[in-house]
């Protein structure tokens, strides 16, 4: 039962957070929830309520999708998908853990310190990579958005562009991570039942966020968020050397 609500109360604040930003969903959700839930059920129900939220910002911004860079994107996340599967399968918990920890303070650090100073506008062939990336990392620890929010950051794309193409990419992207948990036997009714009670409130906390995005300005948000992304990096990364070493 714990489970269910910490998985409902995280998702539900990471649905608000996506909302506002466009992105952020998995990044809060995932780290929050292995702190309470066994990472084996939090990665692969994250991925099930992922798609539930970028299916709704894909949705709603649906007009604004340059499909012409959303393409490579999608293609890049089949092999990816597949490195993240056998990653998951070979590395033990508390060692995906400290590969989350390491990968939350590099990027929120590169976040703070670098984001938006970069005005080039990138080639699309660079979609490719940042599909596989996008989706080795989703699919072994639960945060996939980084490298496809850094490319989208380069292509050009104003706010909705933003929020249509990584609510776009990660609709397709899902359907294609969770086949593959499926295949792999990472996906079960644990993980499916706990990622079935958890959506609502990841569905109703994206839906406000929405709407207050379209109040506020995101700039000092995001430094915010970035911020805590860093804090809780340091926090995972701490535990997970804990655990492994001492």
């Amino acid at each position: 039962m714990n489970d269910y609500i910490f998985m409902s109360l995280f998702w539900g604040f990471g649905g608000l957070v996506n909302g506002i930003a466009g992105f952020g969903s998995a990044l809060i959700a995932t780290p929050l929830s292995t702190m309470f839930v066994d990472i084996s059920l939090v990665i692969p129900a994250g991925t099930i309520i992922a798609l539930s939220m970028n299916s709704q910002m894909g949705i709603t911004f649906r007009k604004y999708a340059d499909w012409n860079r959303i393409r490579p994107l999608i293609i890049g996340s089949i092999p990816g998908t597949i490195t993240g599967v056998a990653l998951m399968k070979k590395l033990p918990g508390d060692y995906l853990k400290l590969a989350m920890g390491f990968f939350l303070i590099i990027y929120a650090s590169w976040s703070l310190l670098y984001e938006g100073r970069f005005r080039k506008i990138v080639s699309k062939h660079w979609g490719f990579v940042a599909g596989f990336c996008s989706s080795a990392i989703g699919t072994s620890v639960g945060m996939g958005g980084p490298p496809t929010i850094v490319y989208s950051s380069l292509a050009g794309w104003k706010q909705e562009q933003v929020k249509a193409g990584i609510g776009s990419f990660f609709m397709c992207a899902g359907v294609i991570m969770i086949s593959a948990q499926s295949i792999a036997g990472l996906q079960n009714s644990a993980s499916i039942t706990l990622a079935m009670v958890s959506i609502p409130s990841a569905i109703m906390g994206g839906w406000i966020g929405i709407r207050i995005s379209r109040l506020i300005g995101d700039f000092s948000y995001r430094k915010i968020l970035f911020s805590a992304l860093l804090c809780m990096g340091a926090m995972i990364l701490y535990r997970a050397v804990n655990a492994i070493f001492f």
